[in-house]
């Protein structure tokens, strides 16, 4: 019973938790911009299907996370990692196009997404 306390408290599990919180907040963000694209547009047209496709993507993200985080395996973590830094990529660019402080909240959750993947990817290495 102590010995199993000690593990679920251990340094191990600190950035499974963190990763986790990264996955909510990127999926927090898909399905508020989902939600957003029913607000925004009255129509639906080519500027409301792109806006919706957005939130596609980066539920998208958030799905390959999930994948890694359940399956730790190389392939997985290759493909998370490269979608995570696809979205770095677009959030950081999209941070000087939209200067608002949605999209800077977007990029800070991504760039701490990315992170802790990388740091998870450290840590399930360590397990196996």
């Amino acid at each position: 019973m102590q010995n199993e306390k000690h593990i679920l408290n251990s340094a191990i599990n600190k950035p499974k938790t963190f990763y986790t919180i990264g996955i909510g907040l990127t999926l927090l963000f898909g399905l508020g911009h989902i939600a957003y694209a029913f607000v925004e547009y009255e129509m639906l047209d080519e500027q409301a299907l792109w806006f919706f496709s957005g939130a596609l993507a980066v539920l998208f993200n958030a799905g390959l996370n999930l994948l890694y985080f359940y399956e730790c395996s190389r392939l997985n973590f290759m493909v998370a990692m490269s979608a995570n830094f696809a979205l770095l990529v677009f959030s950081l660019l999209l941070v000087f196009v939209i200067q608002e402080t949605q999209t800077f909240g977007f990029a800070v959750v991504v760039i701490y997404t990315t992170v802790l993947c990388y740091i998870h990817n450290r840590y399930a290495v360590l397990i196996k």
